[in-house]
């Protein structure tokens, strides 16, 4: 183990990458160099902040609001953001890919021959030489990062969902799962914040809006799609995640069911969870399982949830509630899962692995 570590961070700089680095410096990470990195041809442009109401009433289109962004803060100091094309990655021990399957594919081969690369973005779903892991979910995947020096990490929402379920995988095995996750508009990252923002202050102010992030106006609405739906009417982050849950439980056999809601809130992601077992459990026992699970933080009663806003945006643990047996099925257990998407499902998870890969192999 050195005593520092160079990091590459590829995303956005206002989103994932603030996000990121904020969670490198509280958890005290050994960091040497940060290196901020943005896609070919980027102008370094990014939305700084939301705008206010009155700035809405004045601008018709939010992209006015996008200034000029040539840094980031770290530690208290200021970083240079960097051009990705003029980048010599051997200057980096580990690389964070918190981006698109675009710029992944692009650029995670090369700069994996010079560094370890943890990638956020699914692109290797179906690669069996680059292993998926979830720090206190499947471990002891982490050796096989060797073979082609990438290491994948879930989505945020299989993240949570793992790590919810995994000790009651483990006691008596599951059946099936399904799961409903109520996505925040932030999982288009930043450009979904802004428009919920946006979309607010014009109909509040008695004005239209016009789709473009989202299929459907995010303020006051809900709707259940995520991302483009292919012929049979299911998004690539629905079949992510039953691709991820099977992988990370090592159980191709379990039955996953999901749908993606978007809800007009600005970070988080909340989930509806019914699980069936091979036999019925005691509640008093998927309780005390939950309650020995690091990283999980579970109600005190079965009528007790978490509050989005207070309990969960800005915590690194996953939140849990509303634990009860299903009326309809003896093996049934339904429970309310939720957690902060980018604060634990991007920037703690891929520290997580981070901390595990030096302690052990770097």
């Amino acid at each position: 183990m050195k005593s520092e570590y160079n990091i590459a961070l590829v995303g956005e700089l206002n989103g994932c990458i603030e996000t990121t680095l904020e969670v490198l410096a509280q958890r005290d990470f050994p960091v040497g160099k940060v290196f901020p990195l943005v896609n070919a041809g980027d102008i370094f442009k990014t939305n700084s902040s939301s705008p206010s109401d009155e700035d809405f009433e004045e601008n018709e289109n939010e992209n006015e609001f996008e200034s000029n962004i040539n840094s980031v803060m770290f530690s208290g100091k200021t970083v240079d953001v960097i051009d990705i094309e003029t980048f010599d990655w051997q200057q980096v021990d580990i690389a964070f890919f918190l981006t698109d399957i675009e710029t992944t594919k692009k650029w995670a081969t090369v700069a994996s021959e010079f560094c370890v690369v943890i990638d956020n973005s699914g692109t290797f779903l179906e690669d069996e030489n680059v292993p998926l892991l979830q720090v206190d979910v499947n471990e002891e995947s982490l050796a096989r990062y060797t073979e082609k020096n990438i290491i994948s990490i879930p989505s945020s929402e299989s993240a949570q969902l793992s790590l919810a379920i995994k000790q009651i995988q483990q006691e008596v095995g599951l059946v099936r799962i399904n799961v409903c996750s109520y996505h925040s508009v932030s999982v288009a990252g930043k450009p979904g914040v802004t428009t919920l923002a946006g979309e607010t202050a014009r109909l509040l102010n008695a004005k239209t809006v016009e789709t473009s992030t989202f299929p459907q106006q995010t303020a006051f609405n809900v709707f259940p799609q995520v991302g483009e739906l292919n012929e049979e009417g299911v998004s690539f982050g629905e079949l992510r995640l039953v691709n991820e849950i099977r992988s990370l439980l090592n159980d191709p056999s379990i039955i996953v069911s999901s749908t993606q809601v978007v809800v007009p809130m600005f970070y988080g992601c909340a989930q509806a969870v019914h699980l069936q077992t091979h036999y019925p459990l005691d509640l008093e026992e998927v309780a005390h399982a939950l309650h020995h699970t690091e990283g999980l933080s579970l109600a005190d009663s079965v009528c007790d949830y978490p509050n989005m806003i207070d309990n969960v945006v800005g915590n690194a643990d996953v939140k849990i509630g509303r634990l009860r047996k299903d009326v309809c099925d003896a093996s049934g257990i339904n429970l309310w899962v939720c957690a902060d998407n980018v604060y634990f499902g991007v920037a703690t998870n891929a520290i997580k692995v981070a901390e595990k890969l030096i302690q052990t192999y770097i």
